[in-house]
């Protein structure tokens, strides 16, 4: 076998929690469940942060979130991520999405791959436009892919980013199994960020339960469109050449009770310590992997550089490449700049709740557990989790604050090349999350009794 080829899938919003594969009781990922038959199942993995572009950053650095600190309005230097070393030994890269932190946000993700393709045509270049709600989904990202990967006469590395499970869903009829006229009711007239109709107490964060369902199918989805690309794969004779890494860039929120003293409920994504934000699934296949396994020890996708390296050196097989040094591993959370601080000042009472940074660390444990101190600012709490349930703690073997370890983290990181954007440079597509008073969302829900 020659050099490898490197696939990593990034299910954008998708949680551990919420996968048939880790025990969610709706069906969700019936393919990643016959995929595991032959690839690693990590049951207990961590992302490094709960929004895209830290937890993006760690996954391709290899440094975690307190190491780099990547802020919307810094960027990554070139020549820093797995996927330049690649580039320098001769592999082709692209990145395919609409996720802009990856493409268009100056960001510098985007310079780590020489093929980036993240336009997003017209509802009529859909070979049927009445299969999606908003037009173009993420099955036509993985054509694109497809594509790309049939063009290649060299080794390929190549992310996919699928954002169907990150709001608004654009659900095919086929895979929203368990929606309903009224759930998207609800999601059609709420505002895209509208965790700041919860943050600011327009609407109770218990709203989150009607989305719940949708995105379910929404992952539902992204499972189907997997299944395409591994089956593409498989036909065009690669897949036993190609290092297969499925996983998410962080989890979503839908109105999960706060932990910590001052922390918001977890409303998407980007505030609080829940696990529903930072426990992830992750799958991985080895070039010629045919034997499952299911590994419960602590993993961190920030070990993905390591994986690839594995993989380039001749490891056909994913012994642990993702399992947390020493059995530690840790996520943080900067305090938020830009629009998001702008947003708390603007839609809530107290903005310094909404204004502080989360550190979390973690220890392995017995079987599938997993111990967790964390803090929301100065307010720290204690958990245990075993499996996908996470309870609160008063004696967990984590000896250190959160702060403490966080900065003894961050002082031993590989340093980053990082440095300011540009006055105006950090200017992006934004949400307008005005009018919240204006959304038919009051009296929908006393209707039915939720208010």
């Amino acid at each position: 076998m020659g050099r490898p080829n490197v696939l990593l899938v990034v299910l954008d919003c998708v949680r551990a929690a919420n996968t048939s594969l880790l025990g969610h009781r709706r069906k969700t990922t019936p393919f990643l469940e016959e995929f595991a038959r032959e690839a690693t199942v990590y049951t207990q993995a961590r992302t490094t942060a709960s929004w895209s572009l830290p937890a993006h950053t760690s996954l391709f650095t290899g440094v975690p979130s307190e190491g780099h600190k990547l802020q919307i309005t810094e960027r990554l230097e070139p020549g820093q991520t797995i996927f330049d070393f690649l580039d320098g030994e001769g592999y082709e890269t692209g990145v395919f999405t609409e996720n802009p932190y990856l493409t268009v946000h100056p960001s510098g993700l985007s310079d780590s791959f020489e093929s980036v393709v993240t336009e997003r045509p017209d509802s009529t270049d859909v070979d049927d436009p009445s299969e999606t709600r908003n037009g173009v989904d993420g099955f036509w990202y993985a054509d694109r892919l497809t594509e790309w990967i049939d063009e290649q006469s060299e080794s390929w590395v190549a992310c996919l980013n699928l954002m169907d499970a990150h709001m608004p869903y654009a659900t095919r009829d086929a895979y929203d199994e368990w929606g309903a006229d009224f759930y998207w009711a609800m999601h059609d007239e709420l505002p895209i960020k509208w965790e700041w109709s919860v943050y600011g107490e327009q609407l109770p964060a218990g709203i989150g339960q009607l989305l719940e369902p949708l995105y379910d199918g929404a992952i539902r989805q992204t499972d189907a469109i997997l299944e395409q690309i591994i089956g593409d794969l498989e036909a065009r004779g690669v897949l036993d050449e190609t290092l297969v890494v499925i996983t998410s860039d962080h989890g979503d929120g839908f109105g999960e009770p706060p932990q910590a003293a001052t922390e918001p409920p977890a409303v998407m994504h980007g505030m609080g310590t829940q696990e529903e934000l930072f426990h992830v699934p992750l799958v991985v296949r080895g070039p010629g992997q045919t034997e499952g396994r299911r590994i419960e020890s602590l993993a961190t996708l920030s070990r993905f550089p390591d994986a690839v390296l594995a993989a380039f050196d001749g490891e056909a097989d994913d012994t642990g490449w993702f399992v947390a040094p020493d059995g530690q591993t840790t996520a943080y959370q900067s305090p938020p700049t830009g629009q998001t601080a702008e947003y708390a000042e603007e839609y809530t009472d107290e903005p310094d709740r909404f204004r502080q940074a989360a550190s979390l660390v973690y220890l392995d444990g017995p079987g599938d557990t997993v111990y967790k101190r964390a803090a929301w600012g100065e307010d720290e709490y204690e958990a245990v989790v075993r499996g996908r349930r996470s309870e609160p703690s008063d004696d967990t073997p984590i000896d250190r604050a959160p702060s403490d370890v966080i900065a003894d983290s961050a002082a031993h990181s590989e340093t980053l090349e990082i440095t300011q954007l540009a006055a105006g440079e950090d200017e992006m597509a934004e949400y307008d999350i005005d009018g919240f008073d204006d959304i038919d969302l009051q009296s929908r829900l006393e209707r039915l009794g939720y208010l």
